[in-house]
């Protein structure tokens, strides 16, 4: 079963992983500005849990520049200005699902390569939008 987001599988086409990002409270230290924290500390005052981001890291790969295009441009299609528009289900093929996921940033982490295959590298990172 390949990863999805939306019922799309954008990162079918080459290997992904998913990465789970910094989780803890965002705590207040009187002064200061808000910060991600793993641990409590006791003079600091906690304001809830840091919101769920997952990042998805790997290579699209393709057949033809043109094939790589098409990839790249599923990807920042499934981009949206507002968390609502764009929230969907994020798959990462092994059974683990996380609903109400938003697509917020996708960065390209190099440059493309060429030779039988096409392809790049990429970072894209979705955020919990739900409740």
């Amino acid at each position: 079963m390949p990863s999805m987001f939306n019922g799309s599988p954008l990162f079918a086409s080459g290997p992904h992983r998913f990465v789970m990002q910094r989780r803890g409270q965002t705590e207040i230290e009187p002064g200061k500005p808000a910060t991600i924290q793993t641990q409590p500390n006791p003079k600091w005052t906690q304001i809830g849990l840091v919101q769920l981001s997952i990042s998805v890291r790997g290579r699209l790969v393709a057949a033809s520049e043109e094939d790589l295009w098409t990839l790249r441009d599923a990807i920042t299609g499934a981009l949206a200005a507002t968390p609502g528009a764009g929230s969907g289900t994020l798959e990462d093929g092994n059974g683990q699902t996380w609903p109400d996921m938003w697509l917020i940033g996708y960065t390209e982490t190099g440059p493309v390569d060429a030779g039988r295959e096409w392809s790049i590298g990429y970072e894209a990172v979705f955020r919990y939008v739900g409740q």
